[in-house]
């Protein structure tokens, strides 16, 4: 009987209907179980009574109340069962028959009509054919997807959602990633190598057909079924069967010593041939150190991370923000990249420059170079680009074509890793195309990412290139400290590397890592070829003249961009764009110099990143840069921040930083310094200062405390006194796809640091609650700035990341509950390890002052909550007076 069905399969849960797991979604199956049983059984569905469709090779059933469908797929997200897809499920042999074939798709179109859903499928298991309901009702015909890929829960979200739609997995790997440490306590380097292993294994079965990922070897297969069910059926854990086979497998599809095909890659550096040594996968925290066998106890957080994974749905269309920013975030903290000079370039410089250097003017078969590649952001940022060289590549007769040669050069292993998953990911419409292969894909990233270290020291330096390049992007490495042990090693250097006596081709260019990879990049470029350079400040002030000579006897500086400290993550170190010109002789005219002094770019410049959009320096620097030296654009007027100087001012004895164009009045009306005061002056102000700040300290001090007989402990999750509720989860791209004028909270250090401001239509139609003036609340930052206490009673959006404490008695004042929800934080010695979501906020317990009858004691509450607010205002005072004693200039 169908119904026997149902509780023999275990889908009738406490008298609801209720799927397997799959994905985000459920699933049923239930081939002998007709629609009017499922509406019995609690299923939302209005039967049809007929389908408005010729069916040729299907004989559908005249009772539509009869139909059956072998796998039924719901969404249960908004509350209520809602069927989504329908599959019919096929022997082999009737797949190797055109009309069973075509039978088989017709009966999956009745089905889908009849369950009101707009998507089937109809597959043999390893063919699988994807039929667009409503489309093919219109047409009188079927109407077939070119999707192909295995059914899964990321094809079923694929193809319900618009073509347009784009992921944004940030929150996603900041989960995952802080699992991760929290249970091999690894440095943030290896955790993200582990985080983008897994992310791959799930991007690849998303995108992959069944034929390279089959079902066995895919990450759909460690999600599927209990822990029991999953050993029972391959007699390991997941995480075993994922070191033992699937993890392999994956290294199979993208092998290790991939031989770059054709010498021209090669004859770049001067070799013979490159050989691509890496996959896109290595780095498992969760191996045993010891050996390749993995640690069995991981097994639970392993599956935990999977579910994640699998909650978040389809990989295959990814905010190309994710995209750089990923590596960014996690990387920032890496203690060594500090010590190897390793600082990766925010995505907003990245764009600039590569608007700066015109790529989509570059005639065809032009070489882009980066000697300093990491995650490749200036190899696979223009392929994002409009402007740049979207559309670069494509795979033609299982080649790799591409219009402009893009290469980018590393020697760390583990970033050259991350920077071939990063290519597979940006590439990732190219992995849909009937036209790709894996051979050629695996070709792409062997030619496009090299990792050069037969000698570890030098990498990129060993073996320069000459004269190849038509434009260079870099942000080298720079290390002044210890920076012998290169000079060092180039001196053991035996032979010639590409014709050249390295020893002799370094000489005389200055100290510093960044001096010798300087040297590499102008060798490098062709004549008239330009290249955009990350240097430190330092290079641009040293005083020995000899490098500066070697340099402008080869090229010309054309540009000399300050960039504002803080504009990488990981450095206060002041750095500039230096952008050099190739000379076709050394008779060759100098040209103008465009100097900037950059005082934002698009985004905060604090450990948020919040885009900034409408303050951006570098942006306006690049559209005059290309005014000025493309003929076809017209140059903008010269904004204060921006002078052109003659290129005697950048000679060999000169500075090459352009704080010397701006007078210290200039500077201070730009907002670049605070005025210079005099000895004077600054004492009088100082003195100024410590009188206020003395006035203050006594007033509190002089004010009589409040005192109370009685106070009484109480519990958060009191629900007569308090309502505790977690904030809304919003994305970032929603909140920049619909700007308005609600303000975003989320959980940062200062409370008036915004997320962004969103549209309040946005909001309403989507179900967002406003949170309003009339009901003031506490917040607690759950994630990010754990513990962060602030009252709200404003018009506003409350992230996901804030917990919410709503006091629900009148006599309860919002000042002093947040006082006392910040005692009770400070003392549970809460943090980024241990945060304060939902269940553990409810467990704290604070002290309201009582009146002797019982009642809560209002007047002290409000006394304490101003006592308290004086007591922060004297905090502010002190830290901004030591702010400004450090700061402020001295004549």
């Amino acid at each position: 009987m169908a119904n026997e069905e149902l509780g023999q399969r275990g889908y009738i849960q406490k008298g609801e209907l209720k799927g397997d797991g799959f994905g985000a979604y459920e699933q049923f199956n239930i081939g002998a179980t007709s629609v009017t049983e499922l509406v019995k059984a609690g299923l939302p569905v209005l039967i049809p009574s007929k389908v408005p469709f010729k069916f040729i090779e299907y004989k559908a059933t005249k009772n539509t109340k009869n139909a059956k469908v072998d796998r039924l797929y719901v969404d249960r997200r908004s509350g209520t069962l809602k069927p989504i897809f329908v599959a019919e499920w096929k022997q082999a042999t009737e797949f190797n028959d055109e009309k069973k074939k075509k039978r088989a798709c017709e009966q999956a179109l009745f089905d889908a009509y009849v369950f009101g859903v707009d998507w089937a499928c109809a597959t043999d298991g390893s063919t699988f054919i994807y039929i667009d309901v409503k489309q093919s009702i219109a047409d009188g015909m079927l109407t077939v997807d070119t999707e192909s890929r295995a059914l899964t829960p990321a094809i079923i979200e694929d193809l319900l959602s618009p073509k347009t739609s784009l992921k944004d997995p940030t929150d996603l790997a900041k989960k995952i990633w802080q699992k991760i440490w929290q249970a091999t306590k690894e440095e943030p380097k290896a955790c993200l190598l582990t985080f983008v292993e897994l992310f791959m294994l799930k991007f690849l079965s998303d995108n992959l057909p069944v034929e390279q990922m089959p079902r066995n070897l895919s990450f759909y297969e460690l999600v599927t079924g209990s822990n029991d069910e999953f050993r029972s059926k391959h007699g390991q854990s997941q995480i075993e069967h994922y070191v033992k086979a699937i993890r392999p497998h994956v290294k199979s599809l993208f092998p290790e010593n991939t031989i770059v095909v054709g010498n021209e890659p090669a004859k770049f550096f001067g070799l013979k041939s490159l050989t691509s040594k890496t996959s896109v996968i290595n780095g498992f925290a969760f191996l045993r150190s010891t050996s390749s066998e993995s640690a069995a106890s991981f097994n639970r957080i392993f599956v935990d991370i999977l579910k994640d994974l699998d909650q978040f749905g389809s990989l295959t269309r990814i905010d190309p923000e994710f995209k750089l920013r990923l590596y960014e975030t996690f990387l920032k903290n890496t203690p060594s990249q500090q010590s190897l000079g390793q600082f990766f370039t925010p995505r907003n410089v990245v764009k600039e420059m590569v608007r700066m250097s015109r790529l989509d003017k570059l005639p065809d078969g032009s070489l882009v170079l980066d000697p300093a590649a990491g995650v490749g952001g200036f190899v696979l940022e223009p392929l994002l680009m409009d402007g740049a060289l979207k559309g670069n590549f494509e795979i033609k007769s299982g080649k790799p074509v591409s219009r402009v040669r893009l290469v980018g050069i590393d020697l760390d292993v583990s970033t050259h890793i991350l920077a071939k998953a990063n290519t597979l990911i940006h590439l990732s419409d190219l992995l849909s195309q009937p036209t790709t292969t894996l051979d050629a894909l695996n070709a792409l990233m062997a030619q496009t990412f090299v990792l050069m270290n037969e000698n570890e020291t030098l990498g990129a330096l060993e073996f320069p290139a000459k004269s190849v390049a038509d434009v260079i992007l870099a942000n080298p490495p720079y290390v002044t400290d210890g920076s012998g042990v290169y000079r060092k090693e180039l001196g053991h250097i035996a032979g010639t590397r590409n014709g050249t006596d390295l020893k002799e081709y370094y000489a005389g260019w200055g100290l510093g890592l960044e001096s010798l990879f300087i040297r590499y990049i102008s060798g490098a470029l062709k004549a008239g070829a330009r290249a955009f350079v990350i240097v430190p400040l330092g290079f641009l002030n040293r005083s020995e003249s000899k490098s500066k000579e070697k340099l402008l006897r080869e090229c010309n500086i054309i540009a000399s961009i300050s960039l504002p400290r803080r504009t990488f993550f990981n450095t206060n170190q002041a750095t500039s764009i230096l952008v050099l010109e190739k000379r076709h002789t050394i008779h060759d005219e100098r040209p103008d110099v465009m100097c900037a002094y950059i005082r934002s770019i698009g985004e905060s410049l604090d450990t948020y990143r919040l885009p900034e959009p409408h303050k951006n320096d570098l942006k306006t620097a690049a559209d005059f840069f290309i005014g000025m030296h493309d003929e076809d654009e017209v140059t903008p007027a010269m904004p204060d921040f921006i002078r052109v100087v003659g290129a005697d001012e950048f000679d060999a004895n000169s500075r090459w930083d352009v704080d010397r164009f701006w007078t210290e009045e200039e500077k201070v009306a730009l907002g670049l310094q605070d005025p210079v005061v005099s000895e004077g002056g600054f004492l009088a102000q100082a003195s100024s200062h410590l009188e206020d700040l003395m006035v203050e300290i006594k007033a509190l001090k002089d004010a009589t405390k409040s005192s109370s007989n009685k106070f009484e402990t109480f519990s958060l999750s009191d629900t007569k006194l308090f309502s505790v509720r977690s904030g809304q989860r919003i994305r970032n791209v929603d909140i920049k796809a619909n700007p308005g004028q609600i303000p975003v909270y989320s959980c940062f250090k200062e409370r008036d640091t915004i997320k962004g401001m969103v549209s309040e239509d946005y909001l309403l139609m989507n179900n967002f609650t406003i949170e309003s003036p009339k009901n003031p609340v506490v917040t607690i930052a759950a994630n990010g700035s754990v513990g962060a206490v602030f009252t709200r009673a404003e018009r506003c959006l409350l992230t996901d990341d804030l917990i919410i404490v709503e006091p629900k008695h009148k006599d309860i004042d919002i000042g002093y509950l947040a006082i006392a929800i910040r005692k009770a934080v400070a003392g549970g010695g809460y943090g980024y390890e241990a945060k304060l979501f939902r269940g553990r906020v409810e467990q704290l317990t604070i002290d309201l002052p009582m009146l002797g009858n019982g009642e809560f004691d209002v007047e002290i509450q409000k006394d304490e909550a101003a006592r308290y607010r004086r007591l922060e205002d004297i905090r502010k005072l002190i830290s901004g007076f030591g702010t400004w004693g450090r700061e402020v200039k001295v004549s």
